[in-house]
């Protein structure tokens, strides 16, 4: 809509000659800018005289107000007419309508100073912190001026770019959209916000933008057009002017209006919406009417803010004065906004905090201020200033384009690293927010590349909120940053996330003493790949000329732009040196002359050497004559090497022998220590030899001869990497310092430190802190031993005895109390190579002299040091302590932790039973429902999900191997996947392909498939904003999630579309794949070569022709036999890894065209996704993890199952395998070798990389997996002394729970499982039920319950026949005596005789399958049926019902009006009588899980109600009286409602209860919790409060809120125990001996649950 003016005819310059505003135009007051100065801002331009530009937003900026621009050029474009001064927290960009003005629109009669946007605003304290613009666009439409052709999408076009692109004076960006945005628009302005929305939402270069939109004020905006533009466009005509496209636009029912309305609703409800409408008439010509009506100017959304504005079509946009109540409107509108974004603001700044901690502690990222701040302490005011002018400098701050390298190399201890630091100080001085990292060689964790990438990604995470949250999505894909190398944290942090951000300023990294690095030449090489980033990157390295870094150097200037400042000579510094002597010298004491004769002989002496020159002025300023000086500064020799020789000979001449030792001790644990040591931990680390040092900073100063250096910090470190390079020079000196020699002295050191006798577990619970070097140690000791290389008898010895005595479990305590429990996996790497080196040292000697038994047993430990991390790491961290016999009783019986009298427990926990005689790579088996046949296998995030028949997708957590969620898709699906962070899953069905959220299971998106083809393939590509799949008929195919046009797209029309073999085009493809990025598909058909095709362009880029030499003859090339069948991307290096039918696997990049083979037969072939591994698998059930790079199998499992899939976990830890055999099942596998390949322990200090021993170069570790019959059911002797348990194929087996005999009693013919096992009360019957409905009934005798094979007689009974009429048995129940047994059927229940071997009787129970049934543990007469909302009762001799159900009320079982009914103050008649009179009656039985259970008194029944079939999910807990489950007497009128006392378990125990295992005497409730712990909760006051009158549902009373600090644990069960259906077969025994199932054994775990236990809460937890 135009400006009020314009809808009159008239013009907002009317009087002017052009409605351009001139240079004349007034200036507002000082008093009206005293908050804040305007400034207006053309396109780039310079700036006017004596004009201080306005900078770019600073958002650190203490700078006042800028000051007015005097003249402007133009009303077009973007014009900054605010800036506050501090930090601005948005931006308002003001949009006028047709015909107006940036300026004049908003001014009441044009006036200057009535500008409100720049002149008032500023003015009110809630606006004070947001920027103010105003955007001008050609919408002229008046007779004589310029002609424009322009539409609403044309102006919005334009609005887009000045926002994107607009830049300042100094051509810096606004940086418009990195802050909330708010529009504030009059009449057509607002369409133009709209279509702006609308077209950049899309668009890559505006998205960012559009996003950082918050709200838009509209101001008499004509959403449905007005009559006035066809009046508008008639007078144009009259005038011989042409109708203008734009003022067509907004006719009413205009096509643009619709279009754009339409498209608007789906992203406003994301916006805040304010619509102020106009209520007086406009003057128009020579008559007043209406411009626009309401119903145009709202949009009518629900959440839309609307009011109307006392003014006509001119003035809703112009006021009079500040107290004009429309502007006070619309400032209170503005207002309500700015504090509502302030608000979010400090909400998300309080969410960066948590989210930076959540990665510090994910990633173990760290800073390194400590650094800076040591080398800013080195400089002097005044120098290395000249580095920011030398050549290349000043274009590597100031340009913002593109990528560029600036390599400093200088002499050794020239400065390098303070001018380091003061690059980085005057990038921060200039608000450039620079990332840096200092290599040291000497500090394990400072000379790594990896680390050096965590820590520039700790820091940008720290400032960038979308990189941070990107690195959290990452998390939740499974990377583990802390364990990845550097290849994996370069390409999935670097090049897939900060490489594609759309950032606009330029990163600075500032690397120091690259030369100091493990490896500059990986370093180099991943800088070269920057040349593909978007993002702007500007990298500063300082270092040494080496040969490796020179041609690193090299080659990464063939990709990116390359400077180097070599600075060889002796001068380049010498400036900064003198200032440094001056100030140094000005300290000293002594005349003017000799000062400055001091100064002259160092700095002739210095040749730019900041180390000598440093070393010199210590030495001198402790002189106390002219003589003293003279003769140091004579003596003092100028080459490094002499002087060192200097400091030795120093050292060598100290007059105590025990002062010498001191100093070599020193020099040996400074060198050798794996990081830079404090004075306290070095202190510790000196006893007992050298104790009780009175101050060991001035002892090292005075006898270390100034090869040591103790920082601000209290660090000891070398004085300079050279110095560590002149003592590990061989010489014959006694100060001569053997590198693998002192690292055997360390590594004993260390272990004898954690073989004290002093170290206990309080110690480490209570003053872990106080022990610095013992963490050190015990951190350390495995680094000492590997970078020792030797296999000496003396380190044999002391490992023998640390793993032979009692220091183990105290040292995975400590490990686990300090949260360190990686470093076993890092020891069990240093322990097998130790090994190795052993044996090849053996190999000579005599075999009587070799120390087999004590190599076995590191062996041993070098095995279950990896097994107690992969199983026992998280009980660890939450209770070290657990190590103290926690862990030992469910060890192996052959392993050596098992089999260690120290590692026995001390909490009477022993496991009986069926152990497992080794270590298991199967970390859990997850067992598919009955009858579910599997398809497919998928893996993201923490899930895994697996596809079935008829569209029903299950869902496991990959962590607690739970079923999360089922999806129905509602018809067969021929493809599933799952974004990589596993919470979006999409499904291709024969119909439609629908997107779901993962848990929740909830439909996100759905696209009908309009395709008369199967998908072979999906992908998600955009971040998950694109679907992108290969179908059968070659074709690629998309969607856009979101879209309107909800169907499949082609990528491009001639993809895949090339002529083939005539065998070929008779197929469809045998796969298809797509490229890590969506960027390539690939595509395999029989007879025909793998093609490698761009999504982009729609070409094929290159076919996979076999290598020469391969099994295969020319003239056999197009036979189908050696087709690439499957094949998938390296997510990392972009290789195609793949079989041929021929029986090889291969890996192929289609960009070089490297092909390479091995033989190997496989049916399916999946990568990790950091590059690393790849699985083949064949049909035939074996799997082979392959090594990628060296393209060798470091693991084979064998097995009989069919496979059908295969899966990597994100963390590449472990994989998976979807098998069909006896059970069909997900297996989750966690091979040793596997978590020693990618243990990433890098080479460090003085291991060199030649050190690492390859885990391909030796032969694969192999694994089976037997087969065997599940156990489906059990059924613990109520005696307490064996256990029934039935298998898969039928058999029925007795187990001794005090030993491992086993006796098979009885076995179903029709090898159906068992799915029932029942006990009589007396232990003297048993029966068995299977899943055709088959009943075998028996009795035993059992004479020892230690031997069952030879004791035990089994007497088969008549077998009950009942007709169930395929109705599936439920549940089967002795009587109290032993008489009866019932049998509860789908809609039926029976009573079979045992004594006259017949039925008794049989009834209808519609309900029974819903029921738990008991015997009444008193009135042995009655059988209990246990409903989710009621108690039914009935006679064992009839089943017919004891009067009417008994309800247990509960505060959520009953509604009147909304409004709860929870408590009736103990008058049973009185709820009664409330229930009838409002026709209330207690709902009908549900689907809930019911299980029950009594306690041991008889007096209680607990009864557990849970949604979830496994009985696994969260439940509600109910105790009710048995006093009170009695028959109704006589006389009581039968319709009443009747109502039963109930109480619940408090919220807190509830939460917690995975499964309620028994309730023993005392009413110790005792379960096993979430975290797999059989924990106990004492249930106080339990008896007075179902003893007490009325009906209660309130909870047990207990010490605390919820009660769970009064949560005891006891033991836990591992992991990998939980897998199958064991935790819904477990069961506890009156005694407390839990009784657990695994696969096809029985373990027994017998505990004292009565001893003190492991309180939650508590500070060991």
């Amino acid at each position: 809509m135009p400006d009020s003016q314009a809808w009159s005819q008239g013009s907002e310059s009317a009087g002017d000659k052009s409605s351009q505003p001139t240079s004349s135009e007034p200036i507002a007051s000082d008093q009206k800018r005293s908050a804040g100065s305007e400034v207006i801002f053309d396109r780039p331009s310079p700036p006017p005289p004596n004009q201080t530009p306005l900078l770019p937003r600073d958002r650190g900026s203490n700078s006042s107000l800028r000051t007015l621009s005097p003249s402007r050029k133009t009303s077009l474009g973007l014009h900054l007419v605010y800036q506050p001064s501090a930090t601005s927290c948005m931006d308002i960009v003001f949009i006028h309508g047709l015909g107006g003005d940036s300026r004049k629109t908003w001014s009441k009669d044009h006036n200057p100073e009535l500008f409100w946007p720049g002149l008032w605003l500023p003015l009110e304290t809630e606006l004070k912190r947001a920027r103010i613009f105003t955007f001008g666009y050609n919408a002229n439409f008046r007779p004589g001026k310029a002609k424009s052709m322009a539409s609403i999408t044309d102006f919005a076009k334009e609005l887009l770019f000045e926002l994107r692109f607009a830049k300042t004076h100094e051509r810096e960006m606004f940086g418009i959209g990195e802050t909330p945005l708010i529009f504030v628009t009059h009449s057509m302005g607002g369409l133009l916000a709209k279509k702006a929305c609308l077209l950049g939402q899309n668009d890559e270069h505006y998205k960012a933008l559009v996003r950082s939109i918050y709200a838009i004020l509209f101001l008499s905006t004509p959403h449905r057009g007005s009559n006035l533009a066809e009046i508008l466009n008639r007078i144009l005509v009259a005038s011989f002017q042409s109708a203008r496209n734009f003022v067509t636009d907004l006719s009413r029912g205009s096509m643009a209006l619709e279009e754009i309305n339409e498209q608007f609703r789906h992203i406003a409800p994301r916006l805040s919406i304010w619509s102020f409408y106009e209520t007086l008439p406009t003057q128009i010509g020579p008559r007043k009417m209406m411009v626009l009506e309401k119903d145009s100017a709202i949009l009518g959304y629900s959440d839309e803010i609307s009011r109307p504005l006392y003014a006509d079509h001119h003035g809703v946009c112009k006021y009079s004065s500040p107290e004009d109540a429309n502007y006070v409107s619309v400032r209170n509108a503005l207002g309500s906004l700015v504090e509502e974004i302030v608000r979010k603001v400090s909400v998300s700044a309080d969410q960066a905090i948590d989210e930076f901690q959540t990665l510090q502690e994910l990633f173990s990222f760290f800073e390194h201020d400590d650094d800076l701040n040591k080398y800013n302490r080195l400089w002097i005011e005044g120098t290395c200033e000249w580095i920011l002018h030398e050549n290349g400098m000043s274009d590597w701050i100031k340009k913002p384009e593109g990528c560029h390298l600036i390599w400093f190399s200088a002499a050794p201890a020239s400065g390098k690293s303070v001018l380091s630091a003061y690059v980085v100080t005057a990038l921060q001085q200039r608000s450039l927010a620079p990332q840096y990292f200092f290599f040291n060689f000497g500090d394990q964790h400072k000379c790594s590349v990896a680390n050096l990438l965590r820590s520039i990604a700790c820091q940008i995470a720290k400032e960038n909120r979308a990189f941070r949250r990107g690195l959290l999505d990452l998390s939740k894909q499974g990377l583990r940053v802390d364990k990845a190398d550097a290849s994996v944290i370069w390409h999935k942090v670097y090049e897939n996330l900060l490489f594609k951000m759309e950032h606009r300023r330029p990163f600075f990294w500032v690397i120091d003493a690259l030369d100091e690095c493990n490896s500059p030449k990986l370093l180099l090489d991943l800088i070269r790949t920057c040349s593909s980033s978007i993002v702007p990157l500007r990298i500063f390295i300082a270092s040494r000329q080496t040969e490796s870094i020179q041609m690193g150097a090299a080659k990464a200037a063939r990709s990116l732009r390359l400077t180097k400042l070599e600075k060889q000579s002796l001068d380049h510094n010498a400036q900064d040196i003198q200032r440094l002597v001056e100030q140094e010298v000005g300290y000293m004491r002594g005349s003017e002359q000799i000062k400055n004769l001091v100064i002259q002989k160092i700095l002739a002496r210095a040749e730019g050497n900041f180390l000598w020159t440093r070393l010199v002025l210590e030495e001198i300023v402790y002189c106390h004559t002219a003589s003293g000086i003279q003769e140091t500064l004579d003596e003092f020799p100028s080459d490094m090497q002499k002087l060192y020789d200097r400091m030795e000979h120093a050292i060598l001449k100290l007059p105590r022998k025990s002062c010498r030792l001191l100093a070599k001790a020193l020099l040996r644990w400074t060198m050798g220590a794996r990081r830079p040591m404090s004075l306290r931990e070095l202190s510790q680390a000196l006893e007992p030899e050298f104790s009780e040092i009175l101050d060991l900073r001035r002892t090292i100063y005075d006898v270390c001869g100034q090869f040591i250096r103790v920082d601000a910090s209290d660090y000891v470190a070398m004085i300079h990497q050279t110095a560590r390079e002149y003592l590990v020079q061989p010489r014959e000196t006694e100060l001569f310092i053997d590198v693998q020699a002192n690292h055997e002295a360390l590594c004993i050191k260390t272990v004898s430190a954690l073989l004290g006798s002093r170290i206990t577990s309080d110690m480490i619970d209570n003053d872990a802190a106080s022990q610095s070097y013992l963490l050190y140690a015990a951190t350390s000791w495995m680094y000492h031993l590997k970078a020792s290389k030797s296999g000496s008898g003396k380190l044999l010895d002391v490992m023998v005895r640390f793993f032979d005595g009692g220091a183990f479990p105290l040292w995975v305590h400590l490990l686990s109390r300090t949260a360190h429990l990686d470093v076993l996996m890092k020891t069990s790497k240093s322990l097998a190579s130790f090994v190795a080196l052993v044996r090849k040292e053996d190999a000579s000697k005599n075999l009587l002299l070799r120390r087999l038994s004590d190599l076995q047993l590191l062996d041993q430990w070098a095995v279950d040091l990896i097994r107690i991390v992969a199983k026992f790491s998280i009980s660890l961290l939450r209770y070290p302590r657990a190590i103290y016999g926690l862990v030992s009783p469910f060890s192996p019986e052959t392993s050596a932790l098992h089999q260690q009298p120290y590692c026995k427990n001390d909490r009477d926990l022993y496991v009986v039973g069926d152990l497992d005689s080794a270590w298991t790579d199967r970390l859990a088996r997850i067992s598919l429902p009955e009858g579910f046949q599997a398809y497919k296998l998928a893996c993201a995030g923490q899930y895994v999900a697996v596809l079935g028949a008829n569209g029903r997708i299950v869902v496991w957590d990959s962590q607690t191997f739970m079923e999360v969620h089922v999806v129905e898709h509602g018809e067969p699906v021929t493809s599933i996947v799952l974004n990589a962070q596993g919470d979006k899953l999409t499904t291709y069905g024969l119909q439609t392909t629908k997107l779901w959220a993962i848990p929740s299971g909830g439909i996100l998106y759905s696209v009908s498939n309009n395709v008369e083809a199967r998908a072979i393939t999906l992908s998600f590509t955009n971040n998950d904003t694109r679907i992108l799949a290969g179908f059968d008929d070659r074709a690629v195919r998309f969607f856009d999630v979101g879209q309107t046009e909800n169907e499949w797209r082609y990528v491009h029309p001639t993809l895949f579309k090339e002529p083939l073999t005539a065998e070929a085009a008779a197929n469809s493809p045998t796969c298809v794949a797509f490229s890590r990025d969506g960027s390539y598909a690939g595509v395999a058909y029989r007879g025909f070569p793998l093609s490698i095709w761009s999504l982009k362009t729609g070409e094929c880029i290159n076919r996979c022709h076999r290598a020469q030499g391969t099994n295969f003859s020319a003239d056999q090339y197009t036979a189908g036999w050696y087709v690439a069948w499957r094949f998938i991307w390296n997510p990392v290096t972009d290789h195609v890894i793949g079989f041929y039918t021929d029986g090889f696997v291969f890996k192929w990049h289609p960009l070089t065209s490297v092909h390479q083979e091995a033989q190997a037969y496989a049916n399916d072939v999946t990568a990790s996704s950091n590059g690393k591994l790849f699985l083949s698998s064949t049909s035939t059930g074996i799997v082979k993890v392959w090594d990628f790079a060296n393209f060798s199998v470091i693991y084979q499992l064998f097995s009989d199952d069919l496979l059908i899939g295969l899966a990597f976990s994100p963390d590449c830890l472990r994989f998976y395998d979807l098998r069909c055999g006896m059970v069909n099942s997900v297996n989750a596998w966690e091979p040793n070798s596997l978590l020693r390949f990618l243990d990433t322990e890098e080479a460090v200090g003085d291991l060199a990389s030649e050190t690492a021993i390859s885990m391909s170069a030796g032969q694969a570790s192999e694994a089976r997996l037997e087969q065997f019959e599940a156990i489906s059911a059990l059924a613990a002797c109520p005696n307490g002394k064996c256990v029934c348990v039935g298998t898969d194929d039928g058999s029925i087996q007795l187990r001794s729970t005090n030993e491992s005999d086993t006796v098979e009693v009885r076995k179903f013919n029709n090898f159906m499982g068992v799915s029932h096992l029942a006990w009589s009360q007396d232990s003297q019957y048993m029966v068995a039920a299977d899943l055709s409905g088959d009943i075998m009934l028996s009795q035993i005798e059992i004479t020892d319950y230690g031997h069952l094979t030879e004791t035990t007689q089994v007497m088969p009974l008549k077998n009950p026949k009942l007709d169930l009429e395929e109705q599936v048995i439920h549940e089967i129940l002795f009587s109290p005596d032993s008489s009866l047994l019932l049998i509860v059927a789908s809609q039926s229940g029976h009573i079979w005789s045992l004594k006259d071997a017949g039925l008794r009787a049989s009834k209808k129970l519609a309900d029974g399958k819903l029921r738990k049934w008991v015997s009444h543990p008193t009135h042995h007469e009655l059988l209990l049926g246990i409903g989710s909302v009621d108690v039914r009762i009935l006679g064992w001799q009839d089943l017919l019902e004891c009067g009417e159900p008994l309800s247990y009320l509960h505060m959520h079982s009953v509604r009147q009006d909304n409004e709860l009914i929870s408590d009736f103050n103990g008058d049973v008649d009185m709820a009664t009588k409330l229930l009838k009179s409002t026709n209330i009656v207690a709902p009908g039985p549900t689907s809930e899980n019911v299980r029950a259970m009594v306690t041991q008194d008889l007096k209680h029944v607990l009864i557990r109600l849970s949604s979830n079939d496994s009985f696994t999910g969260f439940g509600r807990f109910f105790i009710l009286p048995l006093s009170e489950l009695k028959p109704i007497k006589a006389g009581v009128n039968q319709t009443d409602i009747s109502l039963v006392r109930s109480a619940t378990i408090p919220d807190g125990v509830r939460s917690r209860v995975r499964i309620a295992l028994a309730i023993l005497p005392g009413d110790c409730f005792v379960f096993l919790d979430w975290d797999l712990w059989v924990s106990s909760y004492k249930m106080v006051d339990f008896a007075h409060q179902s003893a007490s009158p009325g009906i209660s549902s309130k909870p047990l009373k207990h010490h605390g809120n919820e009660g769970d600090e009064f949560i005891q644990r006891h033991y836990f069960i591992p992991s990998d125990w939980a897998m199958g259906g064991s935790l819904d077969l477990c069961c506890m025994t009156a005694d407390g001996t839990l009784i657990y199932p695994r696969d096809d054994k029985v373990s027994m775990i017998k505990a004292n649950l009565n001893r003190p236990a492991f309180r939650r809460g508590s500070s060991a937890f």
